[in-house]
C-alpha cells in the first residue's frame, strides 16, 4: 500500500512523447517517455523522486505504475503497434525486496502489442560502488524477454565502455554534452565519430540525443549517426496528437543539405562558371569567348530560356580556321543558328546525388564536362579535373564509413540504400545475413577466430555478388547486408540462386575452423545466455530477402521494414535452406 506522498505523485504524474526519428529519411521509429508533473507530490527533480524511492525500498512500486501510466498514454497514438516506446528504467529496482519480472509482459497483452515495441534505457548513473554490475543483470533479464535496450546518456558517465562490453545493448543514446555545437568542435566530432564507429563495429545504432539546430543534425548524419532527438526534430510534448509518422522539415533539410553540402561533395564549392553564348548568337561571340578565356576549352551553348543544349569545343572549329576557305565554311554553317557544330555534353541537377553525376560523366566518354542546372536552367559545369577531386573525396568518405574488421561499406551507405530502394520504382532485393551459433562459437574458440569467420564470410560475399549494381555491407558484429539494383531482365530466381550459394558455401566452409572433435560430433559444448553448457550444432548463416519492385509499388517506413526483416530471419533460421523471402508488393496487397 503506497503512503500519500506516492499516491499523489502516481496520480498527477503525466508524460511527454519526444520523438526519435531515423536520421536519414525523417520518420518516425520510436518516442521516448519523459515523466512531467511531479512536483505536486513535493519533488523538486525526476532525481529526487527516483533516489527518494530507492531509500524507501518502493523503487519498483512505484516504476510499475508509472509505467503502466506511460504505456497506456502510448497506446493512444494511432500507429503505437508500429513504433516503439523508449522508457527510463532505473538498474536499482532490481534491488528491491518486491522486485519480479514479468508484469509488463501481462500489461502489454492488454494493449496486444509486444514486448518488440518497448526499449528500456538505462543510464551510466548508477554504474559504480555498490550499483556496479547491475546493469548487466538488468539488461540480459530483459533482453531474454524480447525487450530492446538502450544505454543512454553514453559518454558521460563513470563506466560507459565497461558497460557496453558486458551489456550488449541494441542501442547508444550519445549524450547531449557531445551533440551540443558539434559542428563548432572538432574534439567532439573525434569522440562522437568514435563512437558511431564502435557501435557499428558491434551491430549497435546509435541515436544523437539533444539535437537543436539544423548544423547539429546535419554534423551527426555525415557523421553515421542512425537516428535522431531534440528540439530541432521536436520538443517533448503531452500532446499524443503532435505525433505524427514523418517530420517533414527533416525532408526539407536533407534537400537543402543535398544542394548545398551534398552526401559526399559540396557541389556548389565545385561548380565552375564560363561566358556561354545562345544557339542564335553569330559564330564570332564563339571566337570571343575562348580567347577571353583560355584555360577553357569549351563553350556551353544555352537557348534563350537558359536551358543547356550542349557545348562547343575549340578543337572542333580550329580545323576551319587555318583558310579563308575554312572561315567562310564555318560562316555558313552556322549562319542563324550553331546546330551544326554543337557537341553532346552531360547534363544534371545540383540536387542529384554525386554519384549519379559520376554515372552520368562516366556513360560518355567524350564528355568535356557535365553541364549543371537548377530547375532547368543553367548554372556552371564541372570539369574532367574537379569531377576526378569529386570521385577522390567519395573515395575518402567511403573508406571513412567502412567496416574496421571487413573493410565492407557500414551503416550510413546501408540506410541509405534501403532509402533509395523503398523511393525508387526500380527493382530491387536486399538480403540481411545473421549468423546461426556464433556467439558459442566466439565463446568456444575465442575472438580471433571468431573475427577470422567474419571476414571469410565477406570475402565470399565479395566474390559472390554476380551484379554490377550491388552493395555489400556489413551491419556490424555476424550482420551483414546485399542489396541489388536489377535490370528489367534480371529475375527474382538469378538472385535467390545467388544467396542459396553463399549460405551454402558458408556452411562448407567454416567446417574447416572446427577442431576434429566438434567437426566429428557435428557439435561444440558451450554455455547459453543462462550460463547453462549445451550442445551447439556446427555454425550456419541465415537469409532474410525482401523484395520491391517487382509488383505494385507501395510505400513502407522504417518500422514496417524492421518487422518484417524480424519475422523473415526466424523463418529463415527455422526453414532446412536457412532462407526466408518475401515481396513487399504481396505483403501490403494483403493487408
Amino acid at each position: 500500500m503506497l503512503n500519500e506522498k506516492w499516491q499523489t505523485l502516481i496520480d498527477v504524474a503525466d508524460f511527454a512523447f519526444q520523438p526519435i526519428v531515423n536520421i536519414y529519411t525523417g520518420k518516425l521509429y520510436a518516442v521516448e517517455a519523459l515523466i512531467r508533473n511531479y512536483e505536486p507530490a513535493g519533488f523538486t527533480t525526476i532525481d529526487c523522486v527516483f533516489d527518494s524511492a530507492y531509500s524507501e525500498k518502493t523503487l519498483y512500486s512505484i516504476d510499475v505504475k508509472l509505467r503502466e501510466k506511460a504505456i497506456h498514454k502510448f497506446s493512444l497514438l494511432p500507429f503505437s503497434k508500429h513504433i516503439k516506446l523508449f522508457y527510463n528504467l532505473d538498474n536499482r529496482i532490481t534491488m528491491m525486496p518486491d522486485f519480479k519480472s514479468g508484469y509488463t509482459c501481462e500489461l502489454l497483452s492488454t494493449y496486444e502489442m509486444d514486448t518488440s515495441n518497448i526499449c528500456f534505457e538505462l543510464s551510466e548513473k548508477h554504474q559504480v560502488g555498490m550499483y556496479a554490475g547491475v546493469d548487466k543483470l538488468v539488461l540480459n533479464l530483459y533482453k531474454q524477454q524480447g525487450y530492446k535496450m538502450a544505454i543512454d546518456d553514453f559518454g558521460v558517465g563513470f563506466s560507459g565502455l565497461q558497460m557496453l562490453f558486458n551489456a550488449d545493448p541494441n542501442f547508444i543514446k550519445i549524450d547531449r554534452f557531445f551533440i551540443c555545437d558539434i559542428h563548432l568542435s572538432k574534439k567532439k566530432k573525434l569522440f562522437v565519430s568514435s563512437i558511431v564507429q564502435i557501435a557499428q563495429a558491434m551491430g549497435i545504432f546509435t541515436i544523437a540525443e539533444g539535437v537543436e539546430c539544423e548544423e547539429e543534425y546535419n554534423e551527426c548524419k555525415k557523421l553515421g549517426c542512425n537516428m535522431v532527438q531534440g528540439y530541432f526534430v521536436q520538443k517533448p510534448t503531452l500532446d499524443v496528437t503532435q505525433i505524427v509518422m514523418s517530420y517533414e522539415h527533416l525532408k526539407l533539410v536533407d534537400q537543402s543539405d543535398k544542394r548545398k553540402n551534398g552526401k559526399i561533395a559540396n557541389i556548389e564549392k565545385y561548380l565552375q562558371k564560363s561566358s556561354t553564348v545562345f544557339m542564335d548568337s553569330p559564330i564570332n561571340d564563339v571566337y570571343e569567348v575562348l580567347k577571353g578565356d583560355k584555360k577553357n576549352h569549351f563553350v556551353p551553348v544555352l537557348a534563350r530560356d537558359q536551358t543547356p543544349l550542349g557545348i562547343i569545343r575549340d578543337a572542333d572549329i580550329k580545323a576551319y580556321l587555318y583558310s579563308n576557305y575554312g572561315k567562310a565554311l564555318l560562316y555558313n554553317l552556322t549562319q542563324g543558328s550553331l546546330k551544326k557544330i554543337i557537341a553532346h555534353c552531360g547534363r544534371a541537377d545540383i540536387n542529384d546525388p554525386i554519384e549519379k553525376i559520376l554515372k552520368i560523366y562516366a556513360f560518355d566518354d567524350d564528355n568535356d564536362a557535365i553541364l549543371i542546372t537548377e530547375n532547368e536552367k543553367y548554372l556552371g559545369y564541372l570539369s574532367s579535373k574537379v569531377l576526378l577531386d569529386i570521385v577522390n573525396e567519395k573515395n575518402i568518405v567511403d573508406a571513412k564509413d567502412q567496416n574496421p574488421l571487413t573493410g565492407l561499406s557500414g551503416n550510413r551507405i546501408i540506410n541509405e540504400f534501403v532509402a533509395n530502394a523503398m523511393d525508387s520504382k526500380e527493382k530491387v532485393m536486399m538480403a540481411y545475413f545473421d549468423f546461426d551459433n556464433f556467439k558459442p562459437f566466439n565463446d568456444y574458440y575465442g575472438f580471433r577466430k571468431g573475427d577470422r569467420a567474419i571476414t571469410l564470410f565477406a570475402d565470399i560475399l565479395k566474390s559472390s555478388v554476380g551484379f554490377d549494381e550491388c552493395l555489400v555491407g556489413h551491419v556490424g558484429g555476424d550482420d551483414f547486408f546485399l542489396g541489388w539494383s536489377l535490370k528489367e531482365e534480371d529475375s527474382f530466381e538469378k538472385v535467390y540462386a545467388i544467396v542459396l550459394e553463399i549460405v551454402t558455401k558458408f556452411s562448407e566452409d567454416i567446417k574447416s575452423f572446427y577442431c576434429e572433435q566438434g567437426l566429428s560430433s557435428g557439435y561444440i559444448m558451450a554455455k547459453n545466455r543462462d550460463g547453462v553448457i549445451q550442445q551447439f550444432p556446427l555454425m550456419t548463416v541465415s537469409a532474410a530477402v525482401i523484395c520491391h519492385g517487382f509488383g505494385y509499388q507501395h510505400d513502407f517506413d522504417d518500422n514496417e521494414l524492421n518487422e518484417i526483416f524480424g519475422v523473415l530471419k526466424k523463418s529463415a533460421k527455422a526453414s532446412s535452406t536457412h532462407i526466408a523471402c518475401v515481396d513487399l508488393g504481396v505483403i501490403k496487397d494483403a493487408i
